[in-house]
């Protein structure tokens, strides 16, 4: 056998470093400190006898050997974890932990549960709402449901990335606050109570005003920022204003009449949706069926349409 593969420890920690471009990321994922990440680098260079990293500003950059190296890492120990999947695969039945913004856990997936559960009885769900990008390498979190506005930030070699669906996003009140309250159009809307997700820039209400034409200084809106969309819903269902939301968000409540869409005239950004997982993840028969589940029901879930 050949002795370089007494350098396995050290391999490992390069793949996840590399990954990472980031030793103090790597260290985190390691569950050890950023100096022995560091250490087991400048171990495995100088047994190769190559440089691996440089350093630019606060990321590792690999070069072209690093590249190389990368590569094969990422091919022999999926070659490993496929062998250690087949022999080990987890049943259909048992535990998944699934995470998503705090919002589509509140608003979709936890009161759509119930219906997966009577097509599966022996899946157990769990649920954790955050909206942080969870790491799905650590075992906390098999399937993550995520959403952006571009799909390239999503581009990451360990995971499988399965797209959903585009999601268009309007404008959405109760009637009873359209009935008190003159929107006839778009520059009306400057003197409504706004309701807007608190660091989001790029579905956010200038955007909305820039695309129906309308000049606004961000300064004077009546914009309100929270950091859900839920706590966005409860004020707008109590008629205290208009939020911009996605029609899985807010569609049941369209449909049943509890809001409204007081102009027809949607954000010219679109949510798009992703599963995410691990492509390591042995419960792969329980992640096929769930993602295929949210996908039938997302996908067939009609969207919403503007008085």
């Amino acid at each position: 056998m050949d002795k370089r593969l007494r350098w396995l420890n050290n391999l490992m920690c390069f793949e996840v470093a590399a990954r990472h471009q980031s030793y103090s990321k790597a260290a985190e994922e390691l569950f050890i400190t950023q100096a022995a990440v560091s250490q087991q680098m400048r171990q495995l260079e100088s047994n190769l006898h190559v440089k691996l990293f440089t350093r630019e500003a606060r990321k590792m950059r690999l070069t072209e050997s690093g590249k190389v190296l990368l590569s094969a890492c990422q091919r022999g120990f999926g070659e490993v974890i496929e062998g250690l999947n087949q022999v080990q695969e987890a049943p259909l039945d048992g535990e998944l932990k699934v995470s998503s913004t705090q919002a589509f856990c509140a608003l979709w997936l936890v009161p759509h549960l119930f219906e997966f559960f009577k097509l599966h009885p022996g899946i157990n769900v769990n649920v954790q709402g955050s909206n942080r990008i969870e790491n799905l390498h650590d075992g906390n979190i098999d399937v993550a449901i995520r959403f952006s506005t571009s799909s390239p930030g999503l581009i990451d070699e360990s995971l499988v990335i399965e797209r959903i669906d585009e999601n268009d996003v309007y404008p959405v009140c109760s009637g009873d606050y359209l009935s008190k309250n003159a929107i006839n159009d778009a520059k009306s809307m400057k003197n409504a109570r706004l309701f807007s997700l608190a660091y989001e820039n790029k579905v956010d209400w200038e955007s909305w005003f820039e695309f129906a034409g309308v000049e606004v200084n961000p300064q004077q809106l009546r914009k309100t920022e929270v950091t859900s969309s839920d706590l966005a819903l409860s004020a707008v269902l109590a008629g205290n204003g208009i939020m911009l939301a996605s029609d899985i968000m807010v569609g049941e409540y369209v449909r049943s009449g509890q809001l409204v869409i007081p102009l027809a005239i949607p954000h010219p950004v679109r949510w798009k949706s992703h599963l995410v997982y691990a492509k390591n993840n042995p419960k792969q028969k329980r992640i096929a069926v769930f993602c295929q589940w949210v996908k039938d029901n997302l996908v067939s879930t009609p969207g919403i349409s503007p008085l």
